[in-house]
């Protein structure tokens, strides 16, 4: 096939097809001629107009660079892979329904009747993707980095149970649009926005318990980001790796992710990066016992945050909502501190105070991590015997996780409810776990 191509044989390119099943009839519909011009191309009609080179490369999916036709980054092999569209997205041909079995349709729903599965049929919508701009601009760009920008904002507050399906329609069109043609920093700018929307749904996946998608996602956020050299997207990219390996008891493999992070996240020099390297390491640390270590790479964190972005790179920030402030760290350091107290007690009443300083901020769009946190400073009231507080903290984090959707919101709760359940003469406590399984039956 790439022989062909790179000769511009379109008659041996649809031979190629025909013997792999695919009809004359679908090869016209998708490359927009008629069923008799293809099957004359098959017998050997010459084709040496630009245009129906371009449509026939354009209408199956090939990047024109294979056949000689122009400059594109899909020549490269991982561009391709990154930009590849489904073949269904890439079916343009709107057909009308036939006009007297619509107005049928249409006269019986007016009359209240009951539509069959041939009238369904009929109204089947099949998979048409929004026609992708020949040449790609400044308006589509700010139109994508905006539709990202709102699903993270979604992402952080609802949940990646939310989001995750939009966010795989919009990485759709953001890969059409790197099929067309475009300026170099407008592509540029293309690859940041698919690199962060590769990430949200890597990260939307992982939120939802699907860890496998949520790595390969997060590595072709990472493959994305290197196609542009922004080591900054890919330390975050990592650090997300990083998080869906300690929620599958893998500290090691995590702490072997960050120390790749560390290098891209010194590259970037952006004090955010680095500290959200750290932190991310000081929880691993925490999950492999190694307390000591953990506060360590807090400390470092702080450093790091405090330090700020040296002058030339001063413009360089993690995009919002994915910001990495003071008050993040102070989320995180009571989360390892509530691993840590875990290994040992007196480390309890630091747990306790990061995390009621934290769940104390009224942060807007970071509902889903105050959830966490509300639901983490309950866990640890319960495990140095306050009970009482305990319940009042447990009960406001099942009411953030009511509007969540998120399998890990759902998973630090029933930390919750194994605590409360240790005291089945507290009613409160039996009461709380009552609901918390509820919540949980509700959410399945």
């Amino acid at each position: 096939m790439r022989q062909a191509l790179h000769k511009r044989d379109i008659a041996g390119v649809f031979v190629l097809l025909r013997r792999h099943g695919v009809s004359q009839r679908r090869i016209a519909a998708l490359t927009g001629q008629s069923q008799s011009e293809v099957s004359e191309i098959c017998h050997g009609r010459q084709v040496m107009a630009y245009d129906l080179l371009a449509r026939v490369a354009d209408g199956l999916g090939i990047p024109r660079g294979l056949m000689g036709l122009a400059y594109s980054p899909d020549t490269a092999g991982i561009s391709a892979a990154l930009t590849a569209v489904p073949m269904a997205a890439r079916e343009v041909t709107d057909s009308m329904p036939d006009r007297r079995e619509f107005l049928g349709v249409l006269a019986k729903v007016a009359v209240g009747a009951g539509l069959g599965a041939a009238d369904l049929a009929i109204l089947s919508t099949p998979a048409h993707a929004t026609p992708a701009p020949v040449r790609v601009g400044a308006t589509e760009v700010q139109q994508v980095r905006q539709l990202t920008h709102v699903l993270w904002v979604q992402e952080k507050a609802l949940g990646g149970g939310a989001v995750r399906e939009a966010g795989l329609a919009q990485l759709g069109w953001v890969r059409q649009l790197l099929r067309g043609s475009y300026a170099t920093e407008t592509g540029h700018t293309l690859y940041a926005v698919l690199a962060d929307l590769l990430g949200l749904v890597g990260w939307a996946s992982h939120d939802v318990g699907l860890a496998g998608d949520a790595l390969r996602y997060l590595g072709q956020s990472m493959a994305a980001a290197a196609e542009i050299d922004d080591p900054m997207r890919t330390a975050l990219a990592i650090e997300q790796v990083a998080r869906v390996y300690l929620r599958q008891g893998e500290a090691g493999e995590a702490l072997k992710a960050l120390q790749l992070g560390t290098v891209a996240a010194d590259r970037s020099r952006v004090g955010q990066v680095q500290a959200l390297i750290l932190s991310t390491t000081a929880r691993a640390y925490a999950d492999t016992g190694q307390v000591p270590a953990a506060l360590d790479a807090l400390s470092k964190a702080d450093a790091a945050l405090s330090a700020g972005p040296p002058a030339t790179v001063a413009d360089l920030v993690i995009p919002d909502p994915r910001g990495f402030d003071a008050a993040t760290l102070e989320s995180e350091t009571g989360r390892v501190l509530s691993i840590a107290a875990a290994h040992d007690r007196a480390y309890a009443p630091r747990a306790i105070e990061a995390l009621t300083a934290y769940t104390a901020t009224t942060d807007p769009v970071r509902v889903k991590r105050r959830a966490i946190s509300t639901a983490q400073l309950s866990t640890a009231l319960f495990q140095v015997g306050e009970a009482r507080e305990a319940v009042t903290t447990g009960r406001a984090a099942l009411t953030l996780a009511s509007a969540i959707r998120s399998q890990r919101v759902t998973d630090y709760l029933a930390e919750v409810h194994v605590e409360a359940m240790r005291l089945p003469r507290h009613r409160d406590a039996a009461d709380l776990a009552r609901a918390i399984t509820t919540a949980s039956h509700r959410a399945e």
